[in-house]
């Protein structure tokens, strides 16, 4: 089975489509959370997923900010001032469908979370001390995880072994015959490994592989429609920069 691995879209559908376009025919789509808030088009990235039968599809803290399922509060003001206006765009079916959506989920060898297993709305995994306690939470041998917006992977030869920890860069690919990993795919909407091109990964169950990739997107594109919904100028200058 072939997989398409996507995270934090975060409504950049011009980017959404890019990767749906160059991942070219999967048997199945697996969305680890986060589709909406900062971009500019909500409803049209759900929609693109919902087309693209995506399942399972994890929420994201920011899906669940715009859906009133968590206090905005927690948010820095520029995150909240998108989440408002995410929330605006939303109708009825979208407000149902993102409330209906769990943050983790196990399939087969396979934990998918949006931030960790330990705190699955919350926790960012970014270094090897919380890989290796995030691997140590899980039975299967990955863990697919989001969030942080960094295209990265854990390797771990058994359960309770330091975690090697390292970037993902365009073409990697990993046999996951070996030893346990926890991957973050990237962000496909927002970027912050310094690489403004859209990530994905693809993962072949059956070769045991699992490959990351980035595409170009028309980034300018899309902060013209973020300056047109007038959605804070940080999050419009800082996609150019992947940051």
């Amino acid at each position: 089975m072939k997989v398409l691995i996507v995270s934090d879209v975060h409504a950049n559908a011009i980017a959404l489509e890019a990767v749906l376009a160059r991942a070219g025919v999967v048997d199945a789509v697996w969305n680890l959370g986060d589709t909406v808030g900062y971009g500019p088009e909500p409803v049209r990235s759900l929609e693109l997923l919902v087309d693209r039968g995506a399942d399972p599809t994890l929420a994201g803290n920011h899906d669940l900010a715009c859906v009133g399922a968590l206090d905005l509060a927690a948010f820095n003001p520029v995150a909240r001032a998108a989440a408002l206006w995410t929330a605006r765009q939303l109708g009825p079916e979208h407000r149902a469908h993102l409330l209906s959506l769990p943050s983790t989920l196990v399939v087969a060898d396979f934990t998918l979370t949006h931030g960790s297993p330990r705190d699955p709305v919350w926790e960012y995994v970014v270094d090897a001390a919380a890989a290796a306690a995030s691997l140590d939470a899980v039975a299967t041998p990955v863990c697919l995880v989001g969030h942080s917006h960094i295209a990265l992977v854990a390797s771990q030869t058994s359960a309770g072994n330091d975690a090697v920890l390292r970037p993902l860069r365009d073409g990697d690919t990993l046999d996951l015959s070996h030893g346990r990993y926890l991957v973050n795919p990237g962000s496909v909407g927002q970027p912050r490994d310094r690489d403004s091109r859209a990530a994905y990964a693809l993962l072949d169950t059956a070769a045991g592989t699992l490959s990351v990739h980035r595409v170009a997107y028309d980034v300018g594109e899309t902060q013209r429609r973020m300056a047109e919904a007038s959605l804070p100028a940080p999050l419009i200058a800082r996609l150019a920069r992947g940051i």
